[in-house]
């Protein structure tokens, strides 16, 4: 979480969204921030290349808004939104963080999670894409 400490999947409630790094992530780094969210299984639509990227219905995706790398902070949960206050884009969190309004044009990259043997959340790779808007990986 925030302060360091390791988070176990029952700790995620529904309707909340929680800012998280994964361990050993340096938090001062912009990129390493992400977003979990709990979602009801039988409504979680993500694409077929993200299959399996939630843990129970978890999802983790990163913080940073993939327009102009402002963090993503606010979360409405009865349209599962995450929205970007600097440019109002938002993302259909049910959906893979697809953007459904606003200037960002690619979905906020997930990290696939699963529950370890002991109830905690881990990471099972690397995010699906890279993190941040488009120009941070151009050569």
């Amino acid at each position: 979480d925030e302060n360091g400490d390791p988070l176990r999947a029952a700790d995620i409630e529904r309707g909340a969204f929680y800012t998280a790094f994964a361990e050993g992530a340096d938090r001062e780094e912009q990129s390493a921030s992400l977003i979990l969210v709990r979602l009801p299984e039988n409504r979680l639509r993500l694409p077929a290349h993200l299959k399996g990227y939630d843990a129970k219905g978890i999802v983790a995706y990163s913080k940073i808004c993939t327009h102009a790398a402002c963090p993503v902070g606010l979360y409405e949960d009865q349209q599962h939104l995450l929205l970007c206050p600097c440019h109002q884009s938002t993302f259909d969190v049910l959906d893979g963080a697809r953007p459904t309004s606003g200037p960002a044009a690619r979905p906020l990259p997930q990290l696939p999670i699963t529950v370890d043997s002991a109830g905690y959340l881990v990471a099972q790779s690397d995010f699906d894409v890279p993190v941040g808007p488009g120009f941070w990986n151009r050569a």
